[in-house]
């Protein structure tokens, strides 16, 4: 029967170490997996859409492999892979637009793989801005030009758009070049509401500023009027330009007037009588309002389309037979009358005062009651502001006479 001799343990030790040095290739290595390091993009680095690529860099190391025969691959959310360049220095490199993405947080992945399979991921999130651009702003209500008397109330609406701020994060601010900012405005999604009825007497310019996450800024305006109960004086609303004898169009459409309002506070002239020193007259329907400093036109044609491209505030029934105003070829009056028959402007215009297809106006330093009575103060315009093409400049400053 056979016995088991233990071996003696330097015997053992011996034989272990032959049968290792006998086939070198069975020599065992430790794995320890791929490293893999994030540089950019940073932490919630933000890149802007317009703006060139988001530049993703890791650096990525082995125990066994060059840094070059590593795989890396980045992965931006669920997208495809994007294969990264590796450089002997380990450093892994890829680029992906902005442009590709939406605006918002987003999330890079990058991996590494060595030749045993092992591999280590790293991950950071980064944040895509939209590109820059002011907001895009529109005042939908009121009207353009609107005119109310005091206390009424008016709402002002308006609305924007950017490209990259989201609606709920833009800023509204209201404000009048008379009053200053206007309180109490609703605003959200992108739009905004200011209730007011306590606008002061005269002419606003209302300004909407909508301000964006980059700081940029973007408005609209709308011109409104409050005008209390204002009797004009003579002096207070003057003849400053007019065209008798136009030819784009016909006299019975293209025939306007234009009136200057001198004082310091809006004008209603609706009920007042525009006439001649004969049969010619046409009482004004409004409301109808002179702003102050500032211009009013009375056009035969209120439609641009028709009249020969002239903007219009009002209009009056072109009709030389007695039952409207129409201005004479040859010399005639303008007259601007109360309703309580108190005259607040006359001229009367001779032939040299005016020439076929063109508008006449007085100078600009001549705009006050009284000094437009005269044929020095008038002058053939130049300028041409009107689609049809005939010099003349209503509703804007005219042309200073020589």
């Amino acid at each position: 029967m056979s016995r088991f001799v233990p071996l003696p343990l330097a015997l053992l030790a011996s034989l272990l170490l032959l049968d290792g040095c006998g086939d070198p290739t069975r020599v065992s290595r430790v794995n320890s997996g791929p490293r893999v390091t994030v540089v950019t993009p940073e932490l919630d680095q933000g890149f802007r859409q317009g703006e060139g690529d988001v530049p993703l860099l890791a650096t990525v190391s082995d125990s066994h492999d060059e840094a070059i025969d590593l795989v890396v691959s980045w992965v931006i959310d669920e997208l495809d892979p994007i294969d990264a360049a590796v450089d002997a220095d380990g450093q892994a490199s890829a680029n992906i637009s902005p442009d590709d993405l939406a605006i918002g947080a987003h999330e890079a992945l990058v991996r590494v793989v060595d030749s045993d399979g092992a591999q280590a991921t790293a991950g950071v999130r980064f944040v895509v801005l939209g590109p820059l651009g002011a907001p895009t702003v529109t005042i939908t209500s009121p009207e353009q030009g609107t005119t109310v008397s005091p206390g009424v109330d008016l709402a002002f609406r308006g609305e924007a758009t950017d490209i990259s701020t989201l609606p709920g994060d833009l800023a509204f601010v209201w404000s009048s070049d008379l009053d200053g900012e206007l309180d109490g405005a609703i605003t959200a999604n992108g739009e905004s509401l200011v209730l007011t009825d306590d606008l002061s007497v005269g002419g606003h310019i209302v300004t909407l500023t909508v301000t964006d996450l980059d700081g940029e800024v973007g408005t609209d305006t709308v011109a409104v009027t409050i005008f209390d109960d204002v009797v004009a004086q003579p002096g207070d609303l003057v003849f400053s330009e007019f065209m008798v004898n136009p030819q784009v169009v016909d006299d019975e459409v293209g025939e306007w007037v234009e009136l200057y309002n001198t004082s310091g506070l809006a004008i209603d002239v609706a009920g007042y009588r525009f006439h001649d020193d004969d049969n010619d007259s046409w009482v004004l329907e409004g409301p109808l309002v002179a702003p102050a400093g500032g211009f009013l036109v009375l056009c035969a044609n209120v439609d641009p389309t028709v009249n020969g491209g002239v903007p219009c505030d009002g209009g009056f029934l072109r009709d030389p037979s007695g039952n409207g105003l129409a201005l004479a070829n040859n010399p005639d009056e303008l007259v601007l009358s109360r309703p309580d028959g108190v005259e607040i402007d006359w001229v009367h215009y001779e032939d040299d005062w005016f020439q076929a297809g063109a508008a006449s106006g007085v100078s600009p330093d001549s705009l006050q009651g009284g000094a437009n009575d005269f044929a020095e103060a008038w002058c053939v315009q130049t300028t041409i502001i009107t689609s049809g093409g005939e010099p003349g400049t209503p509703g804007q400053i005219n042309d200073v006479c020589e």
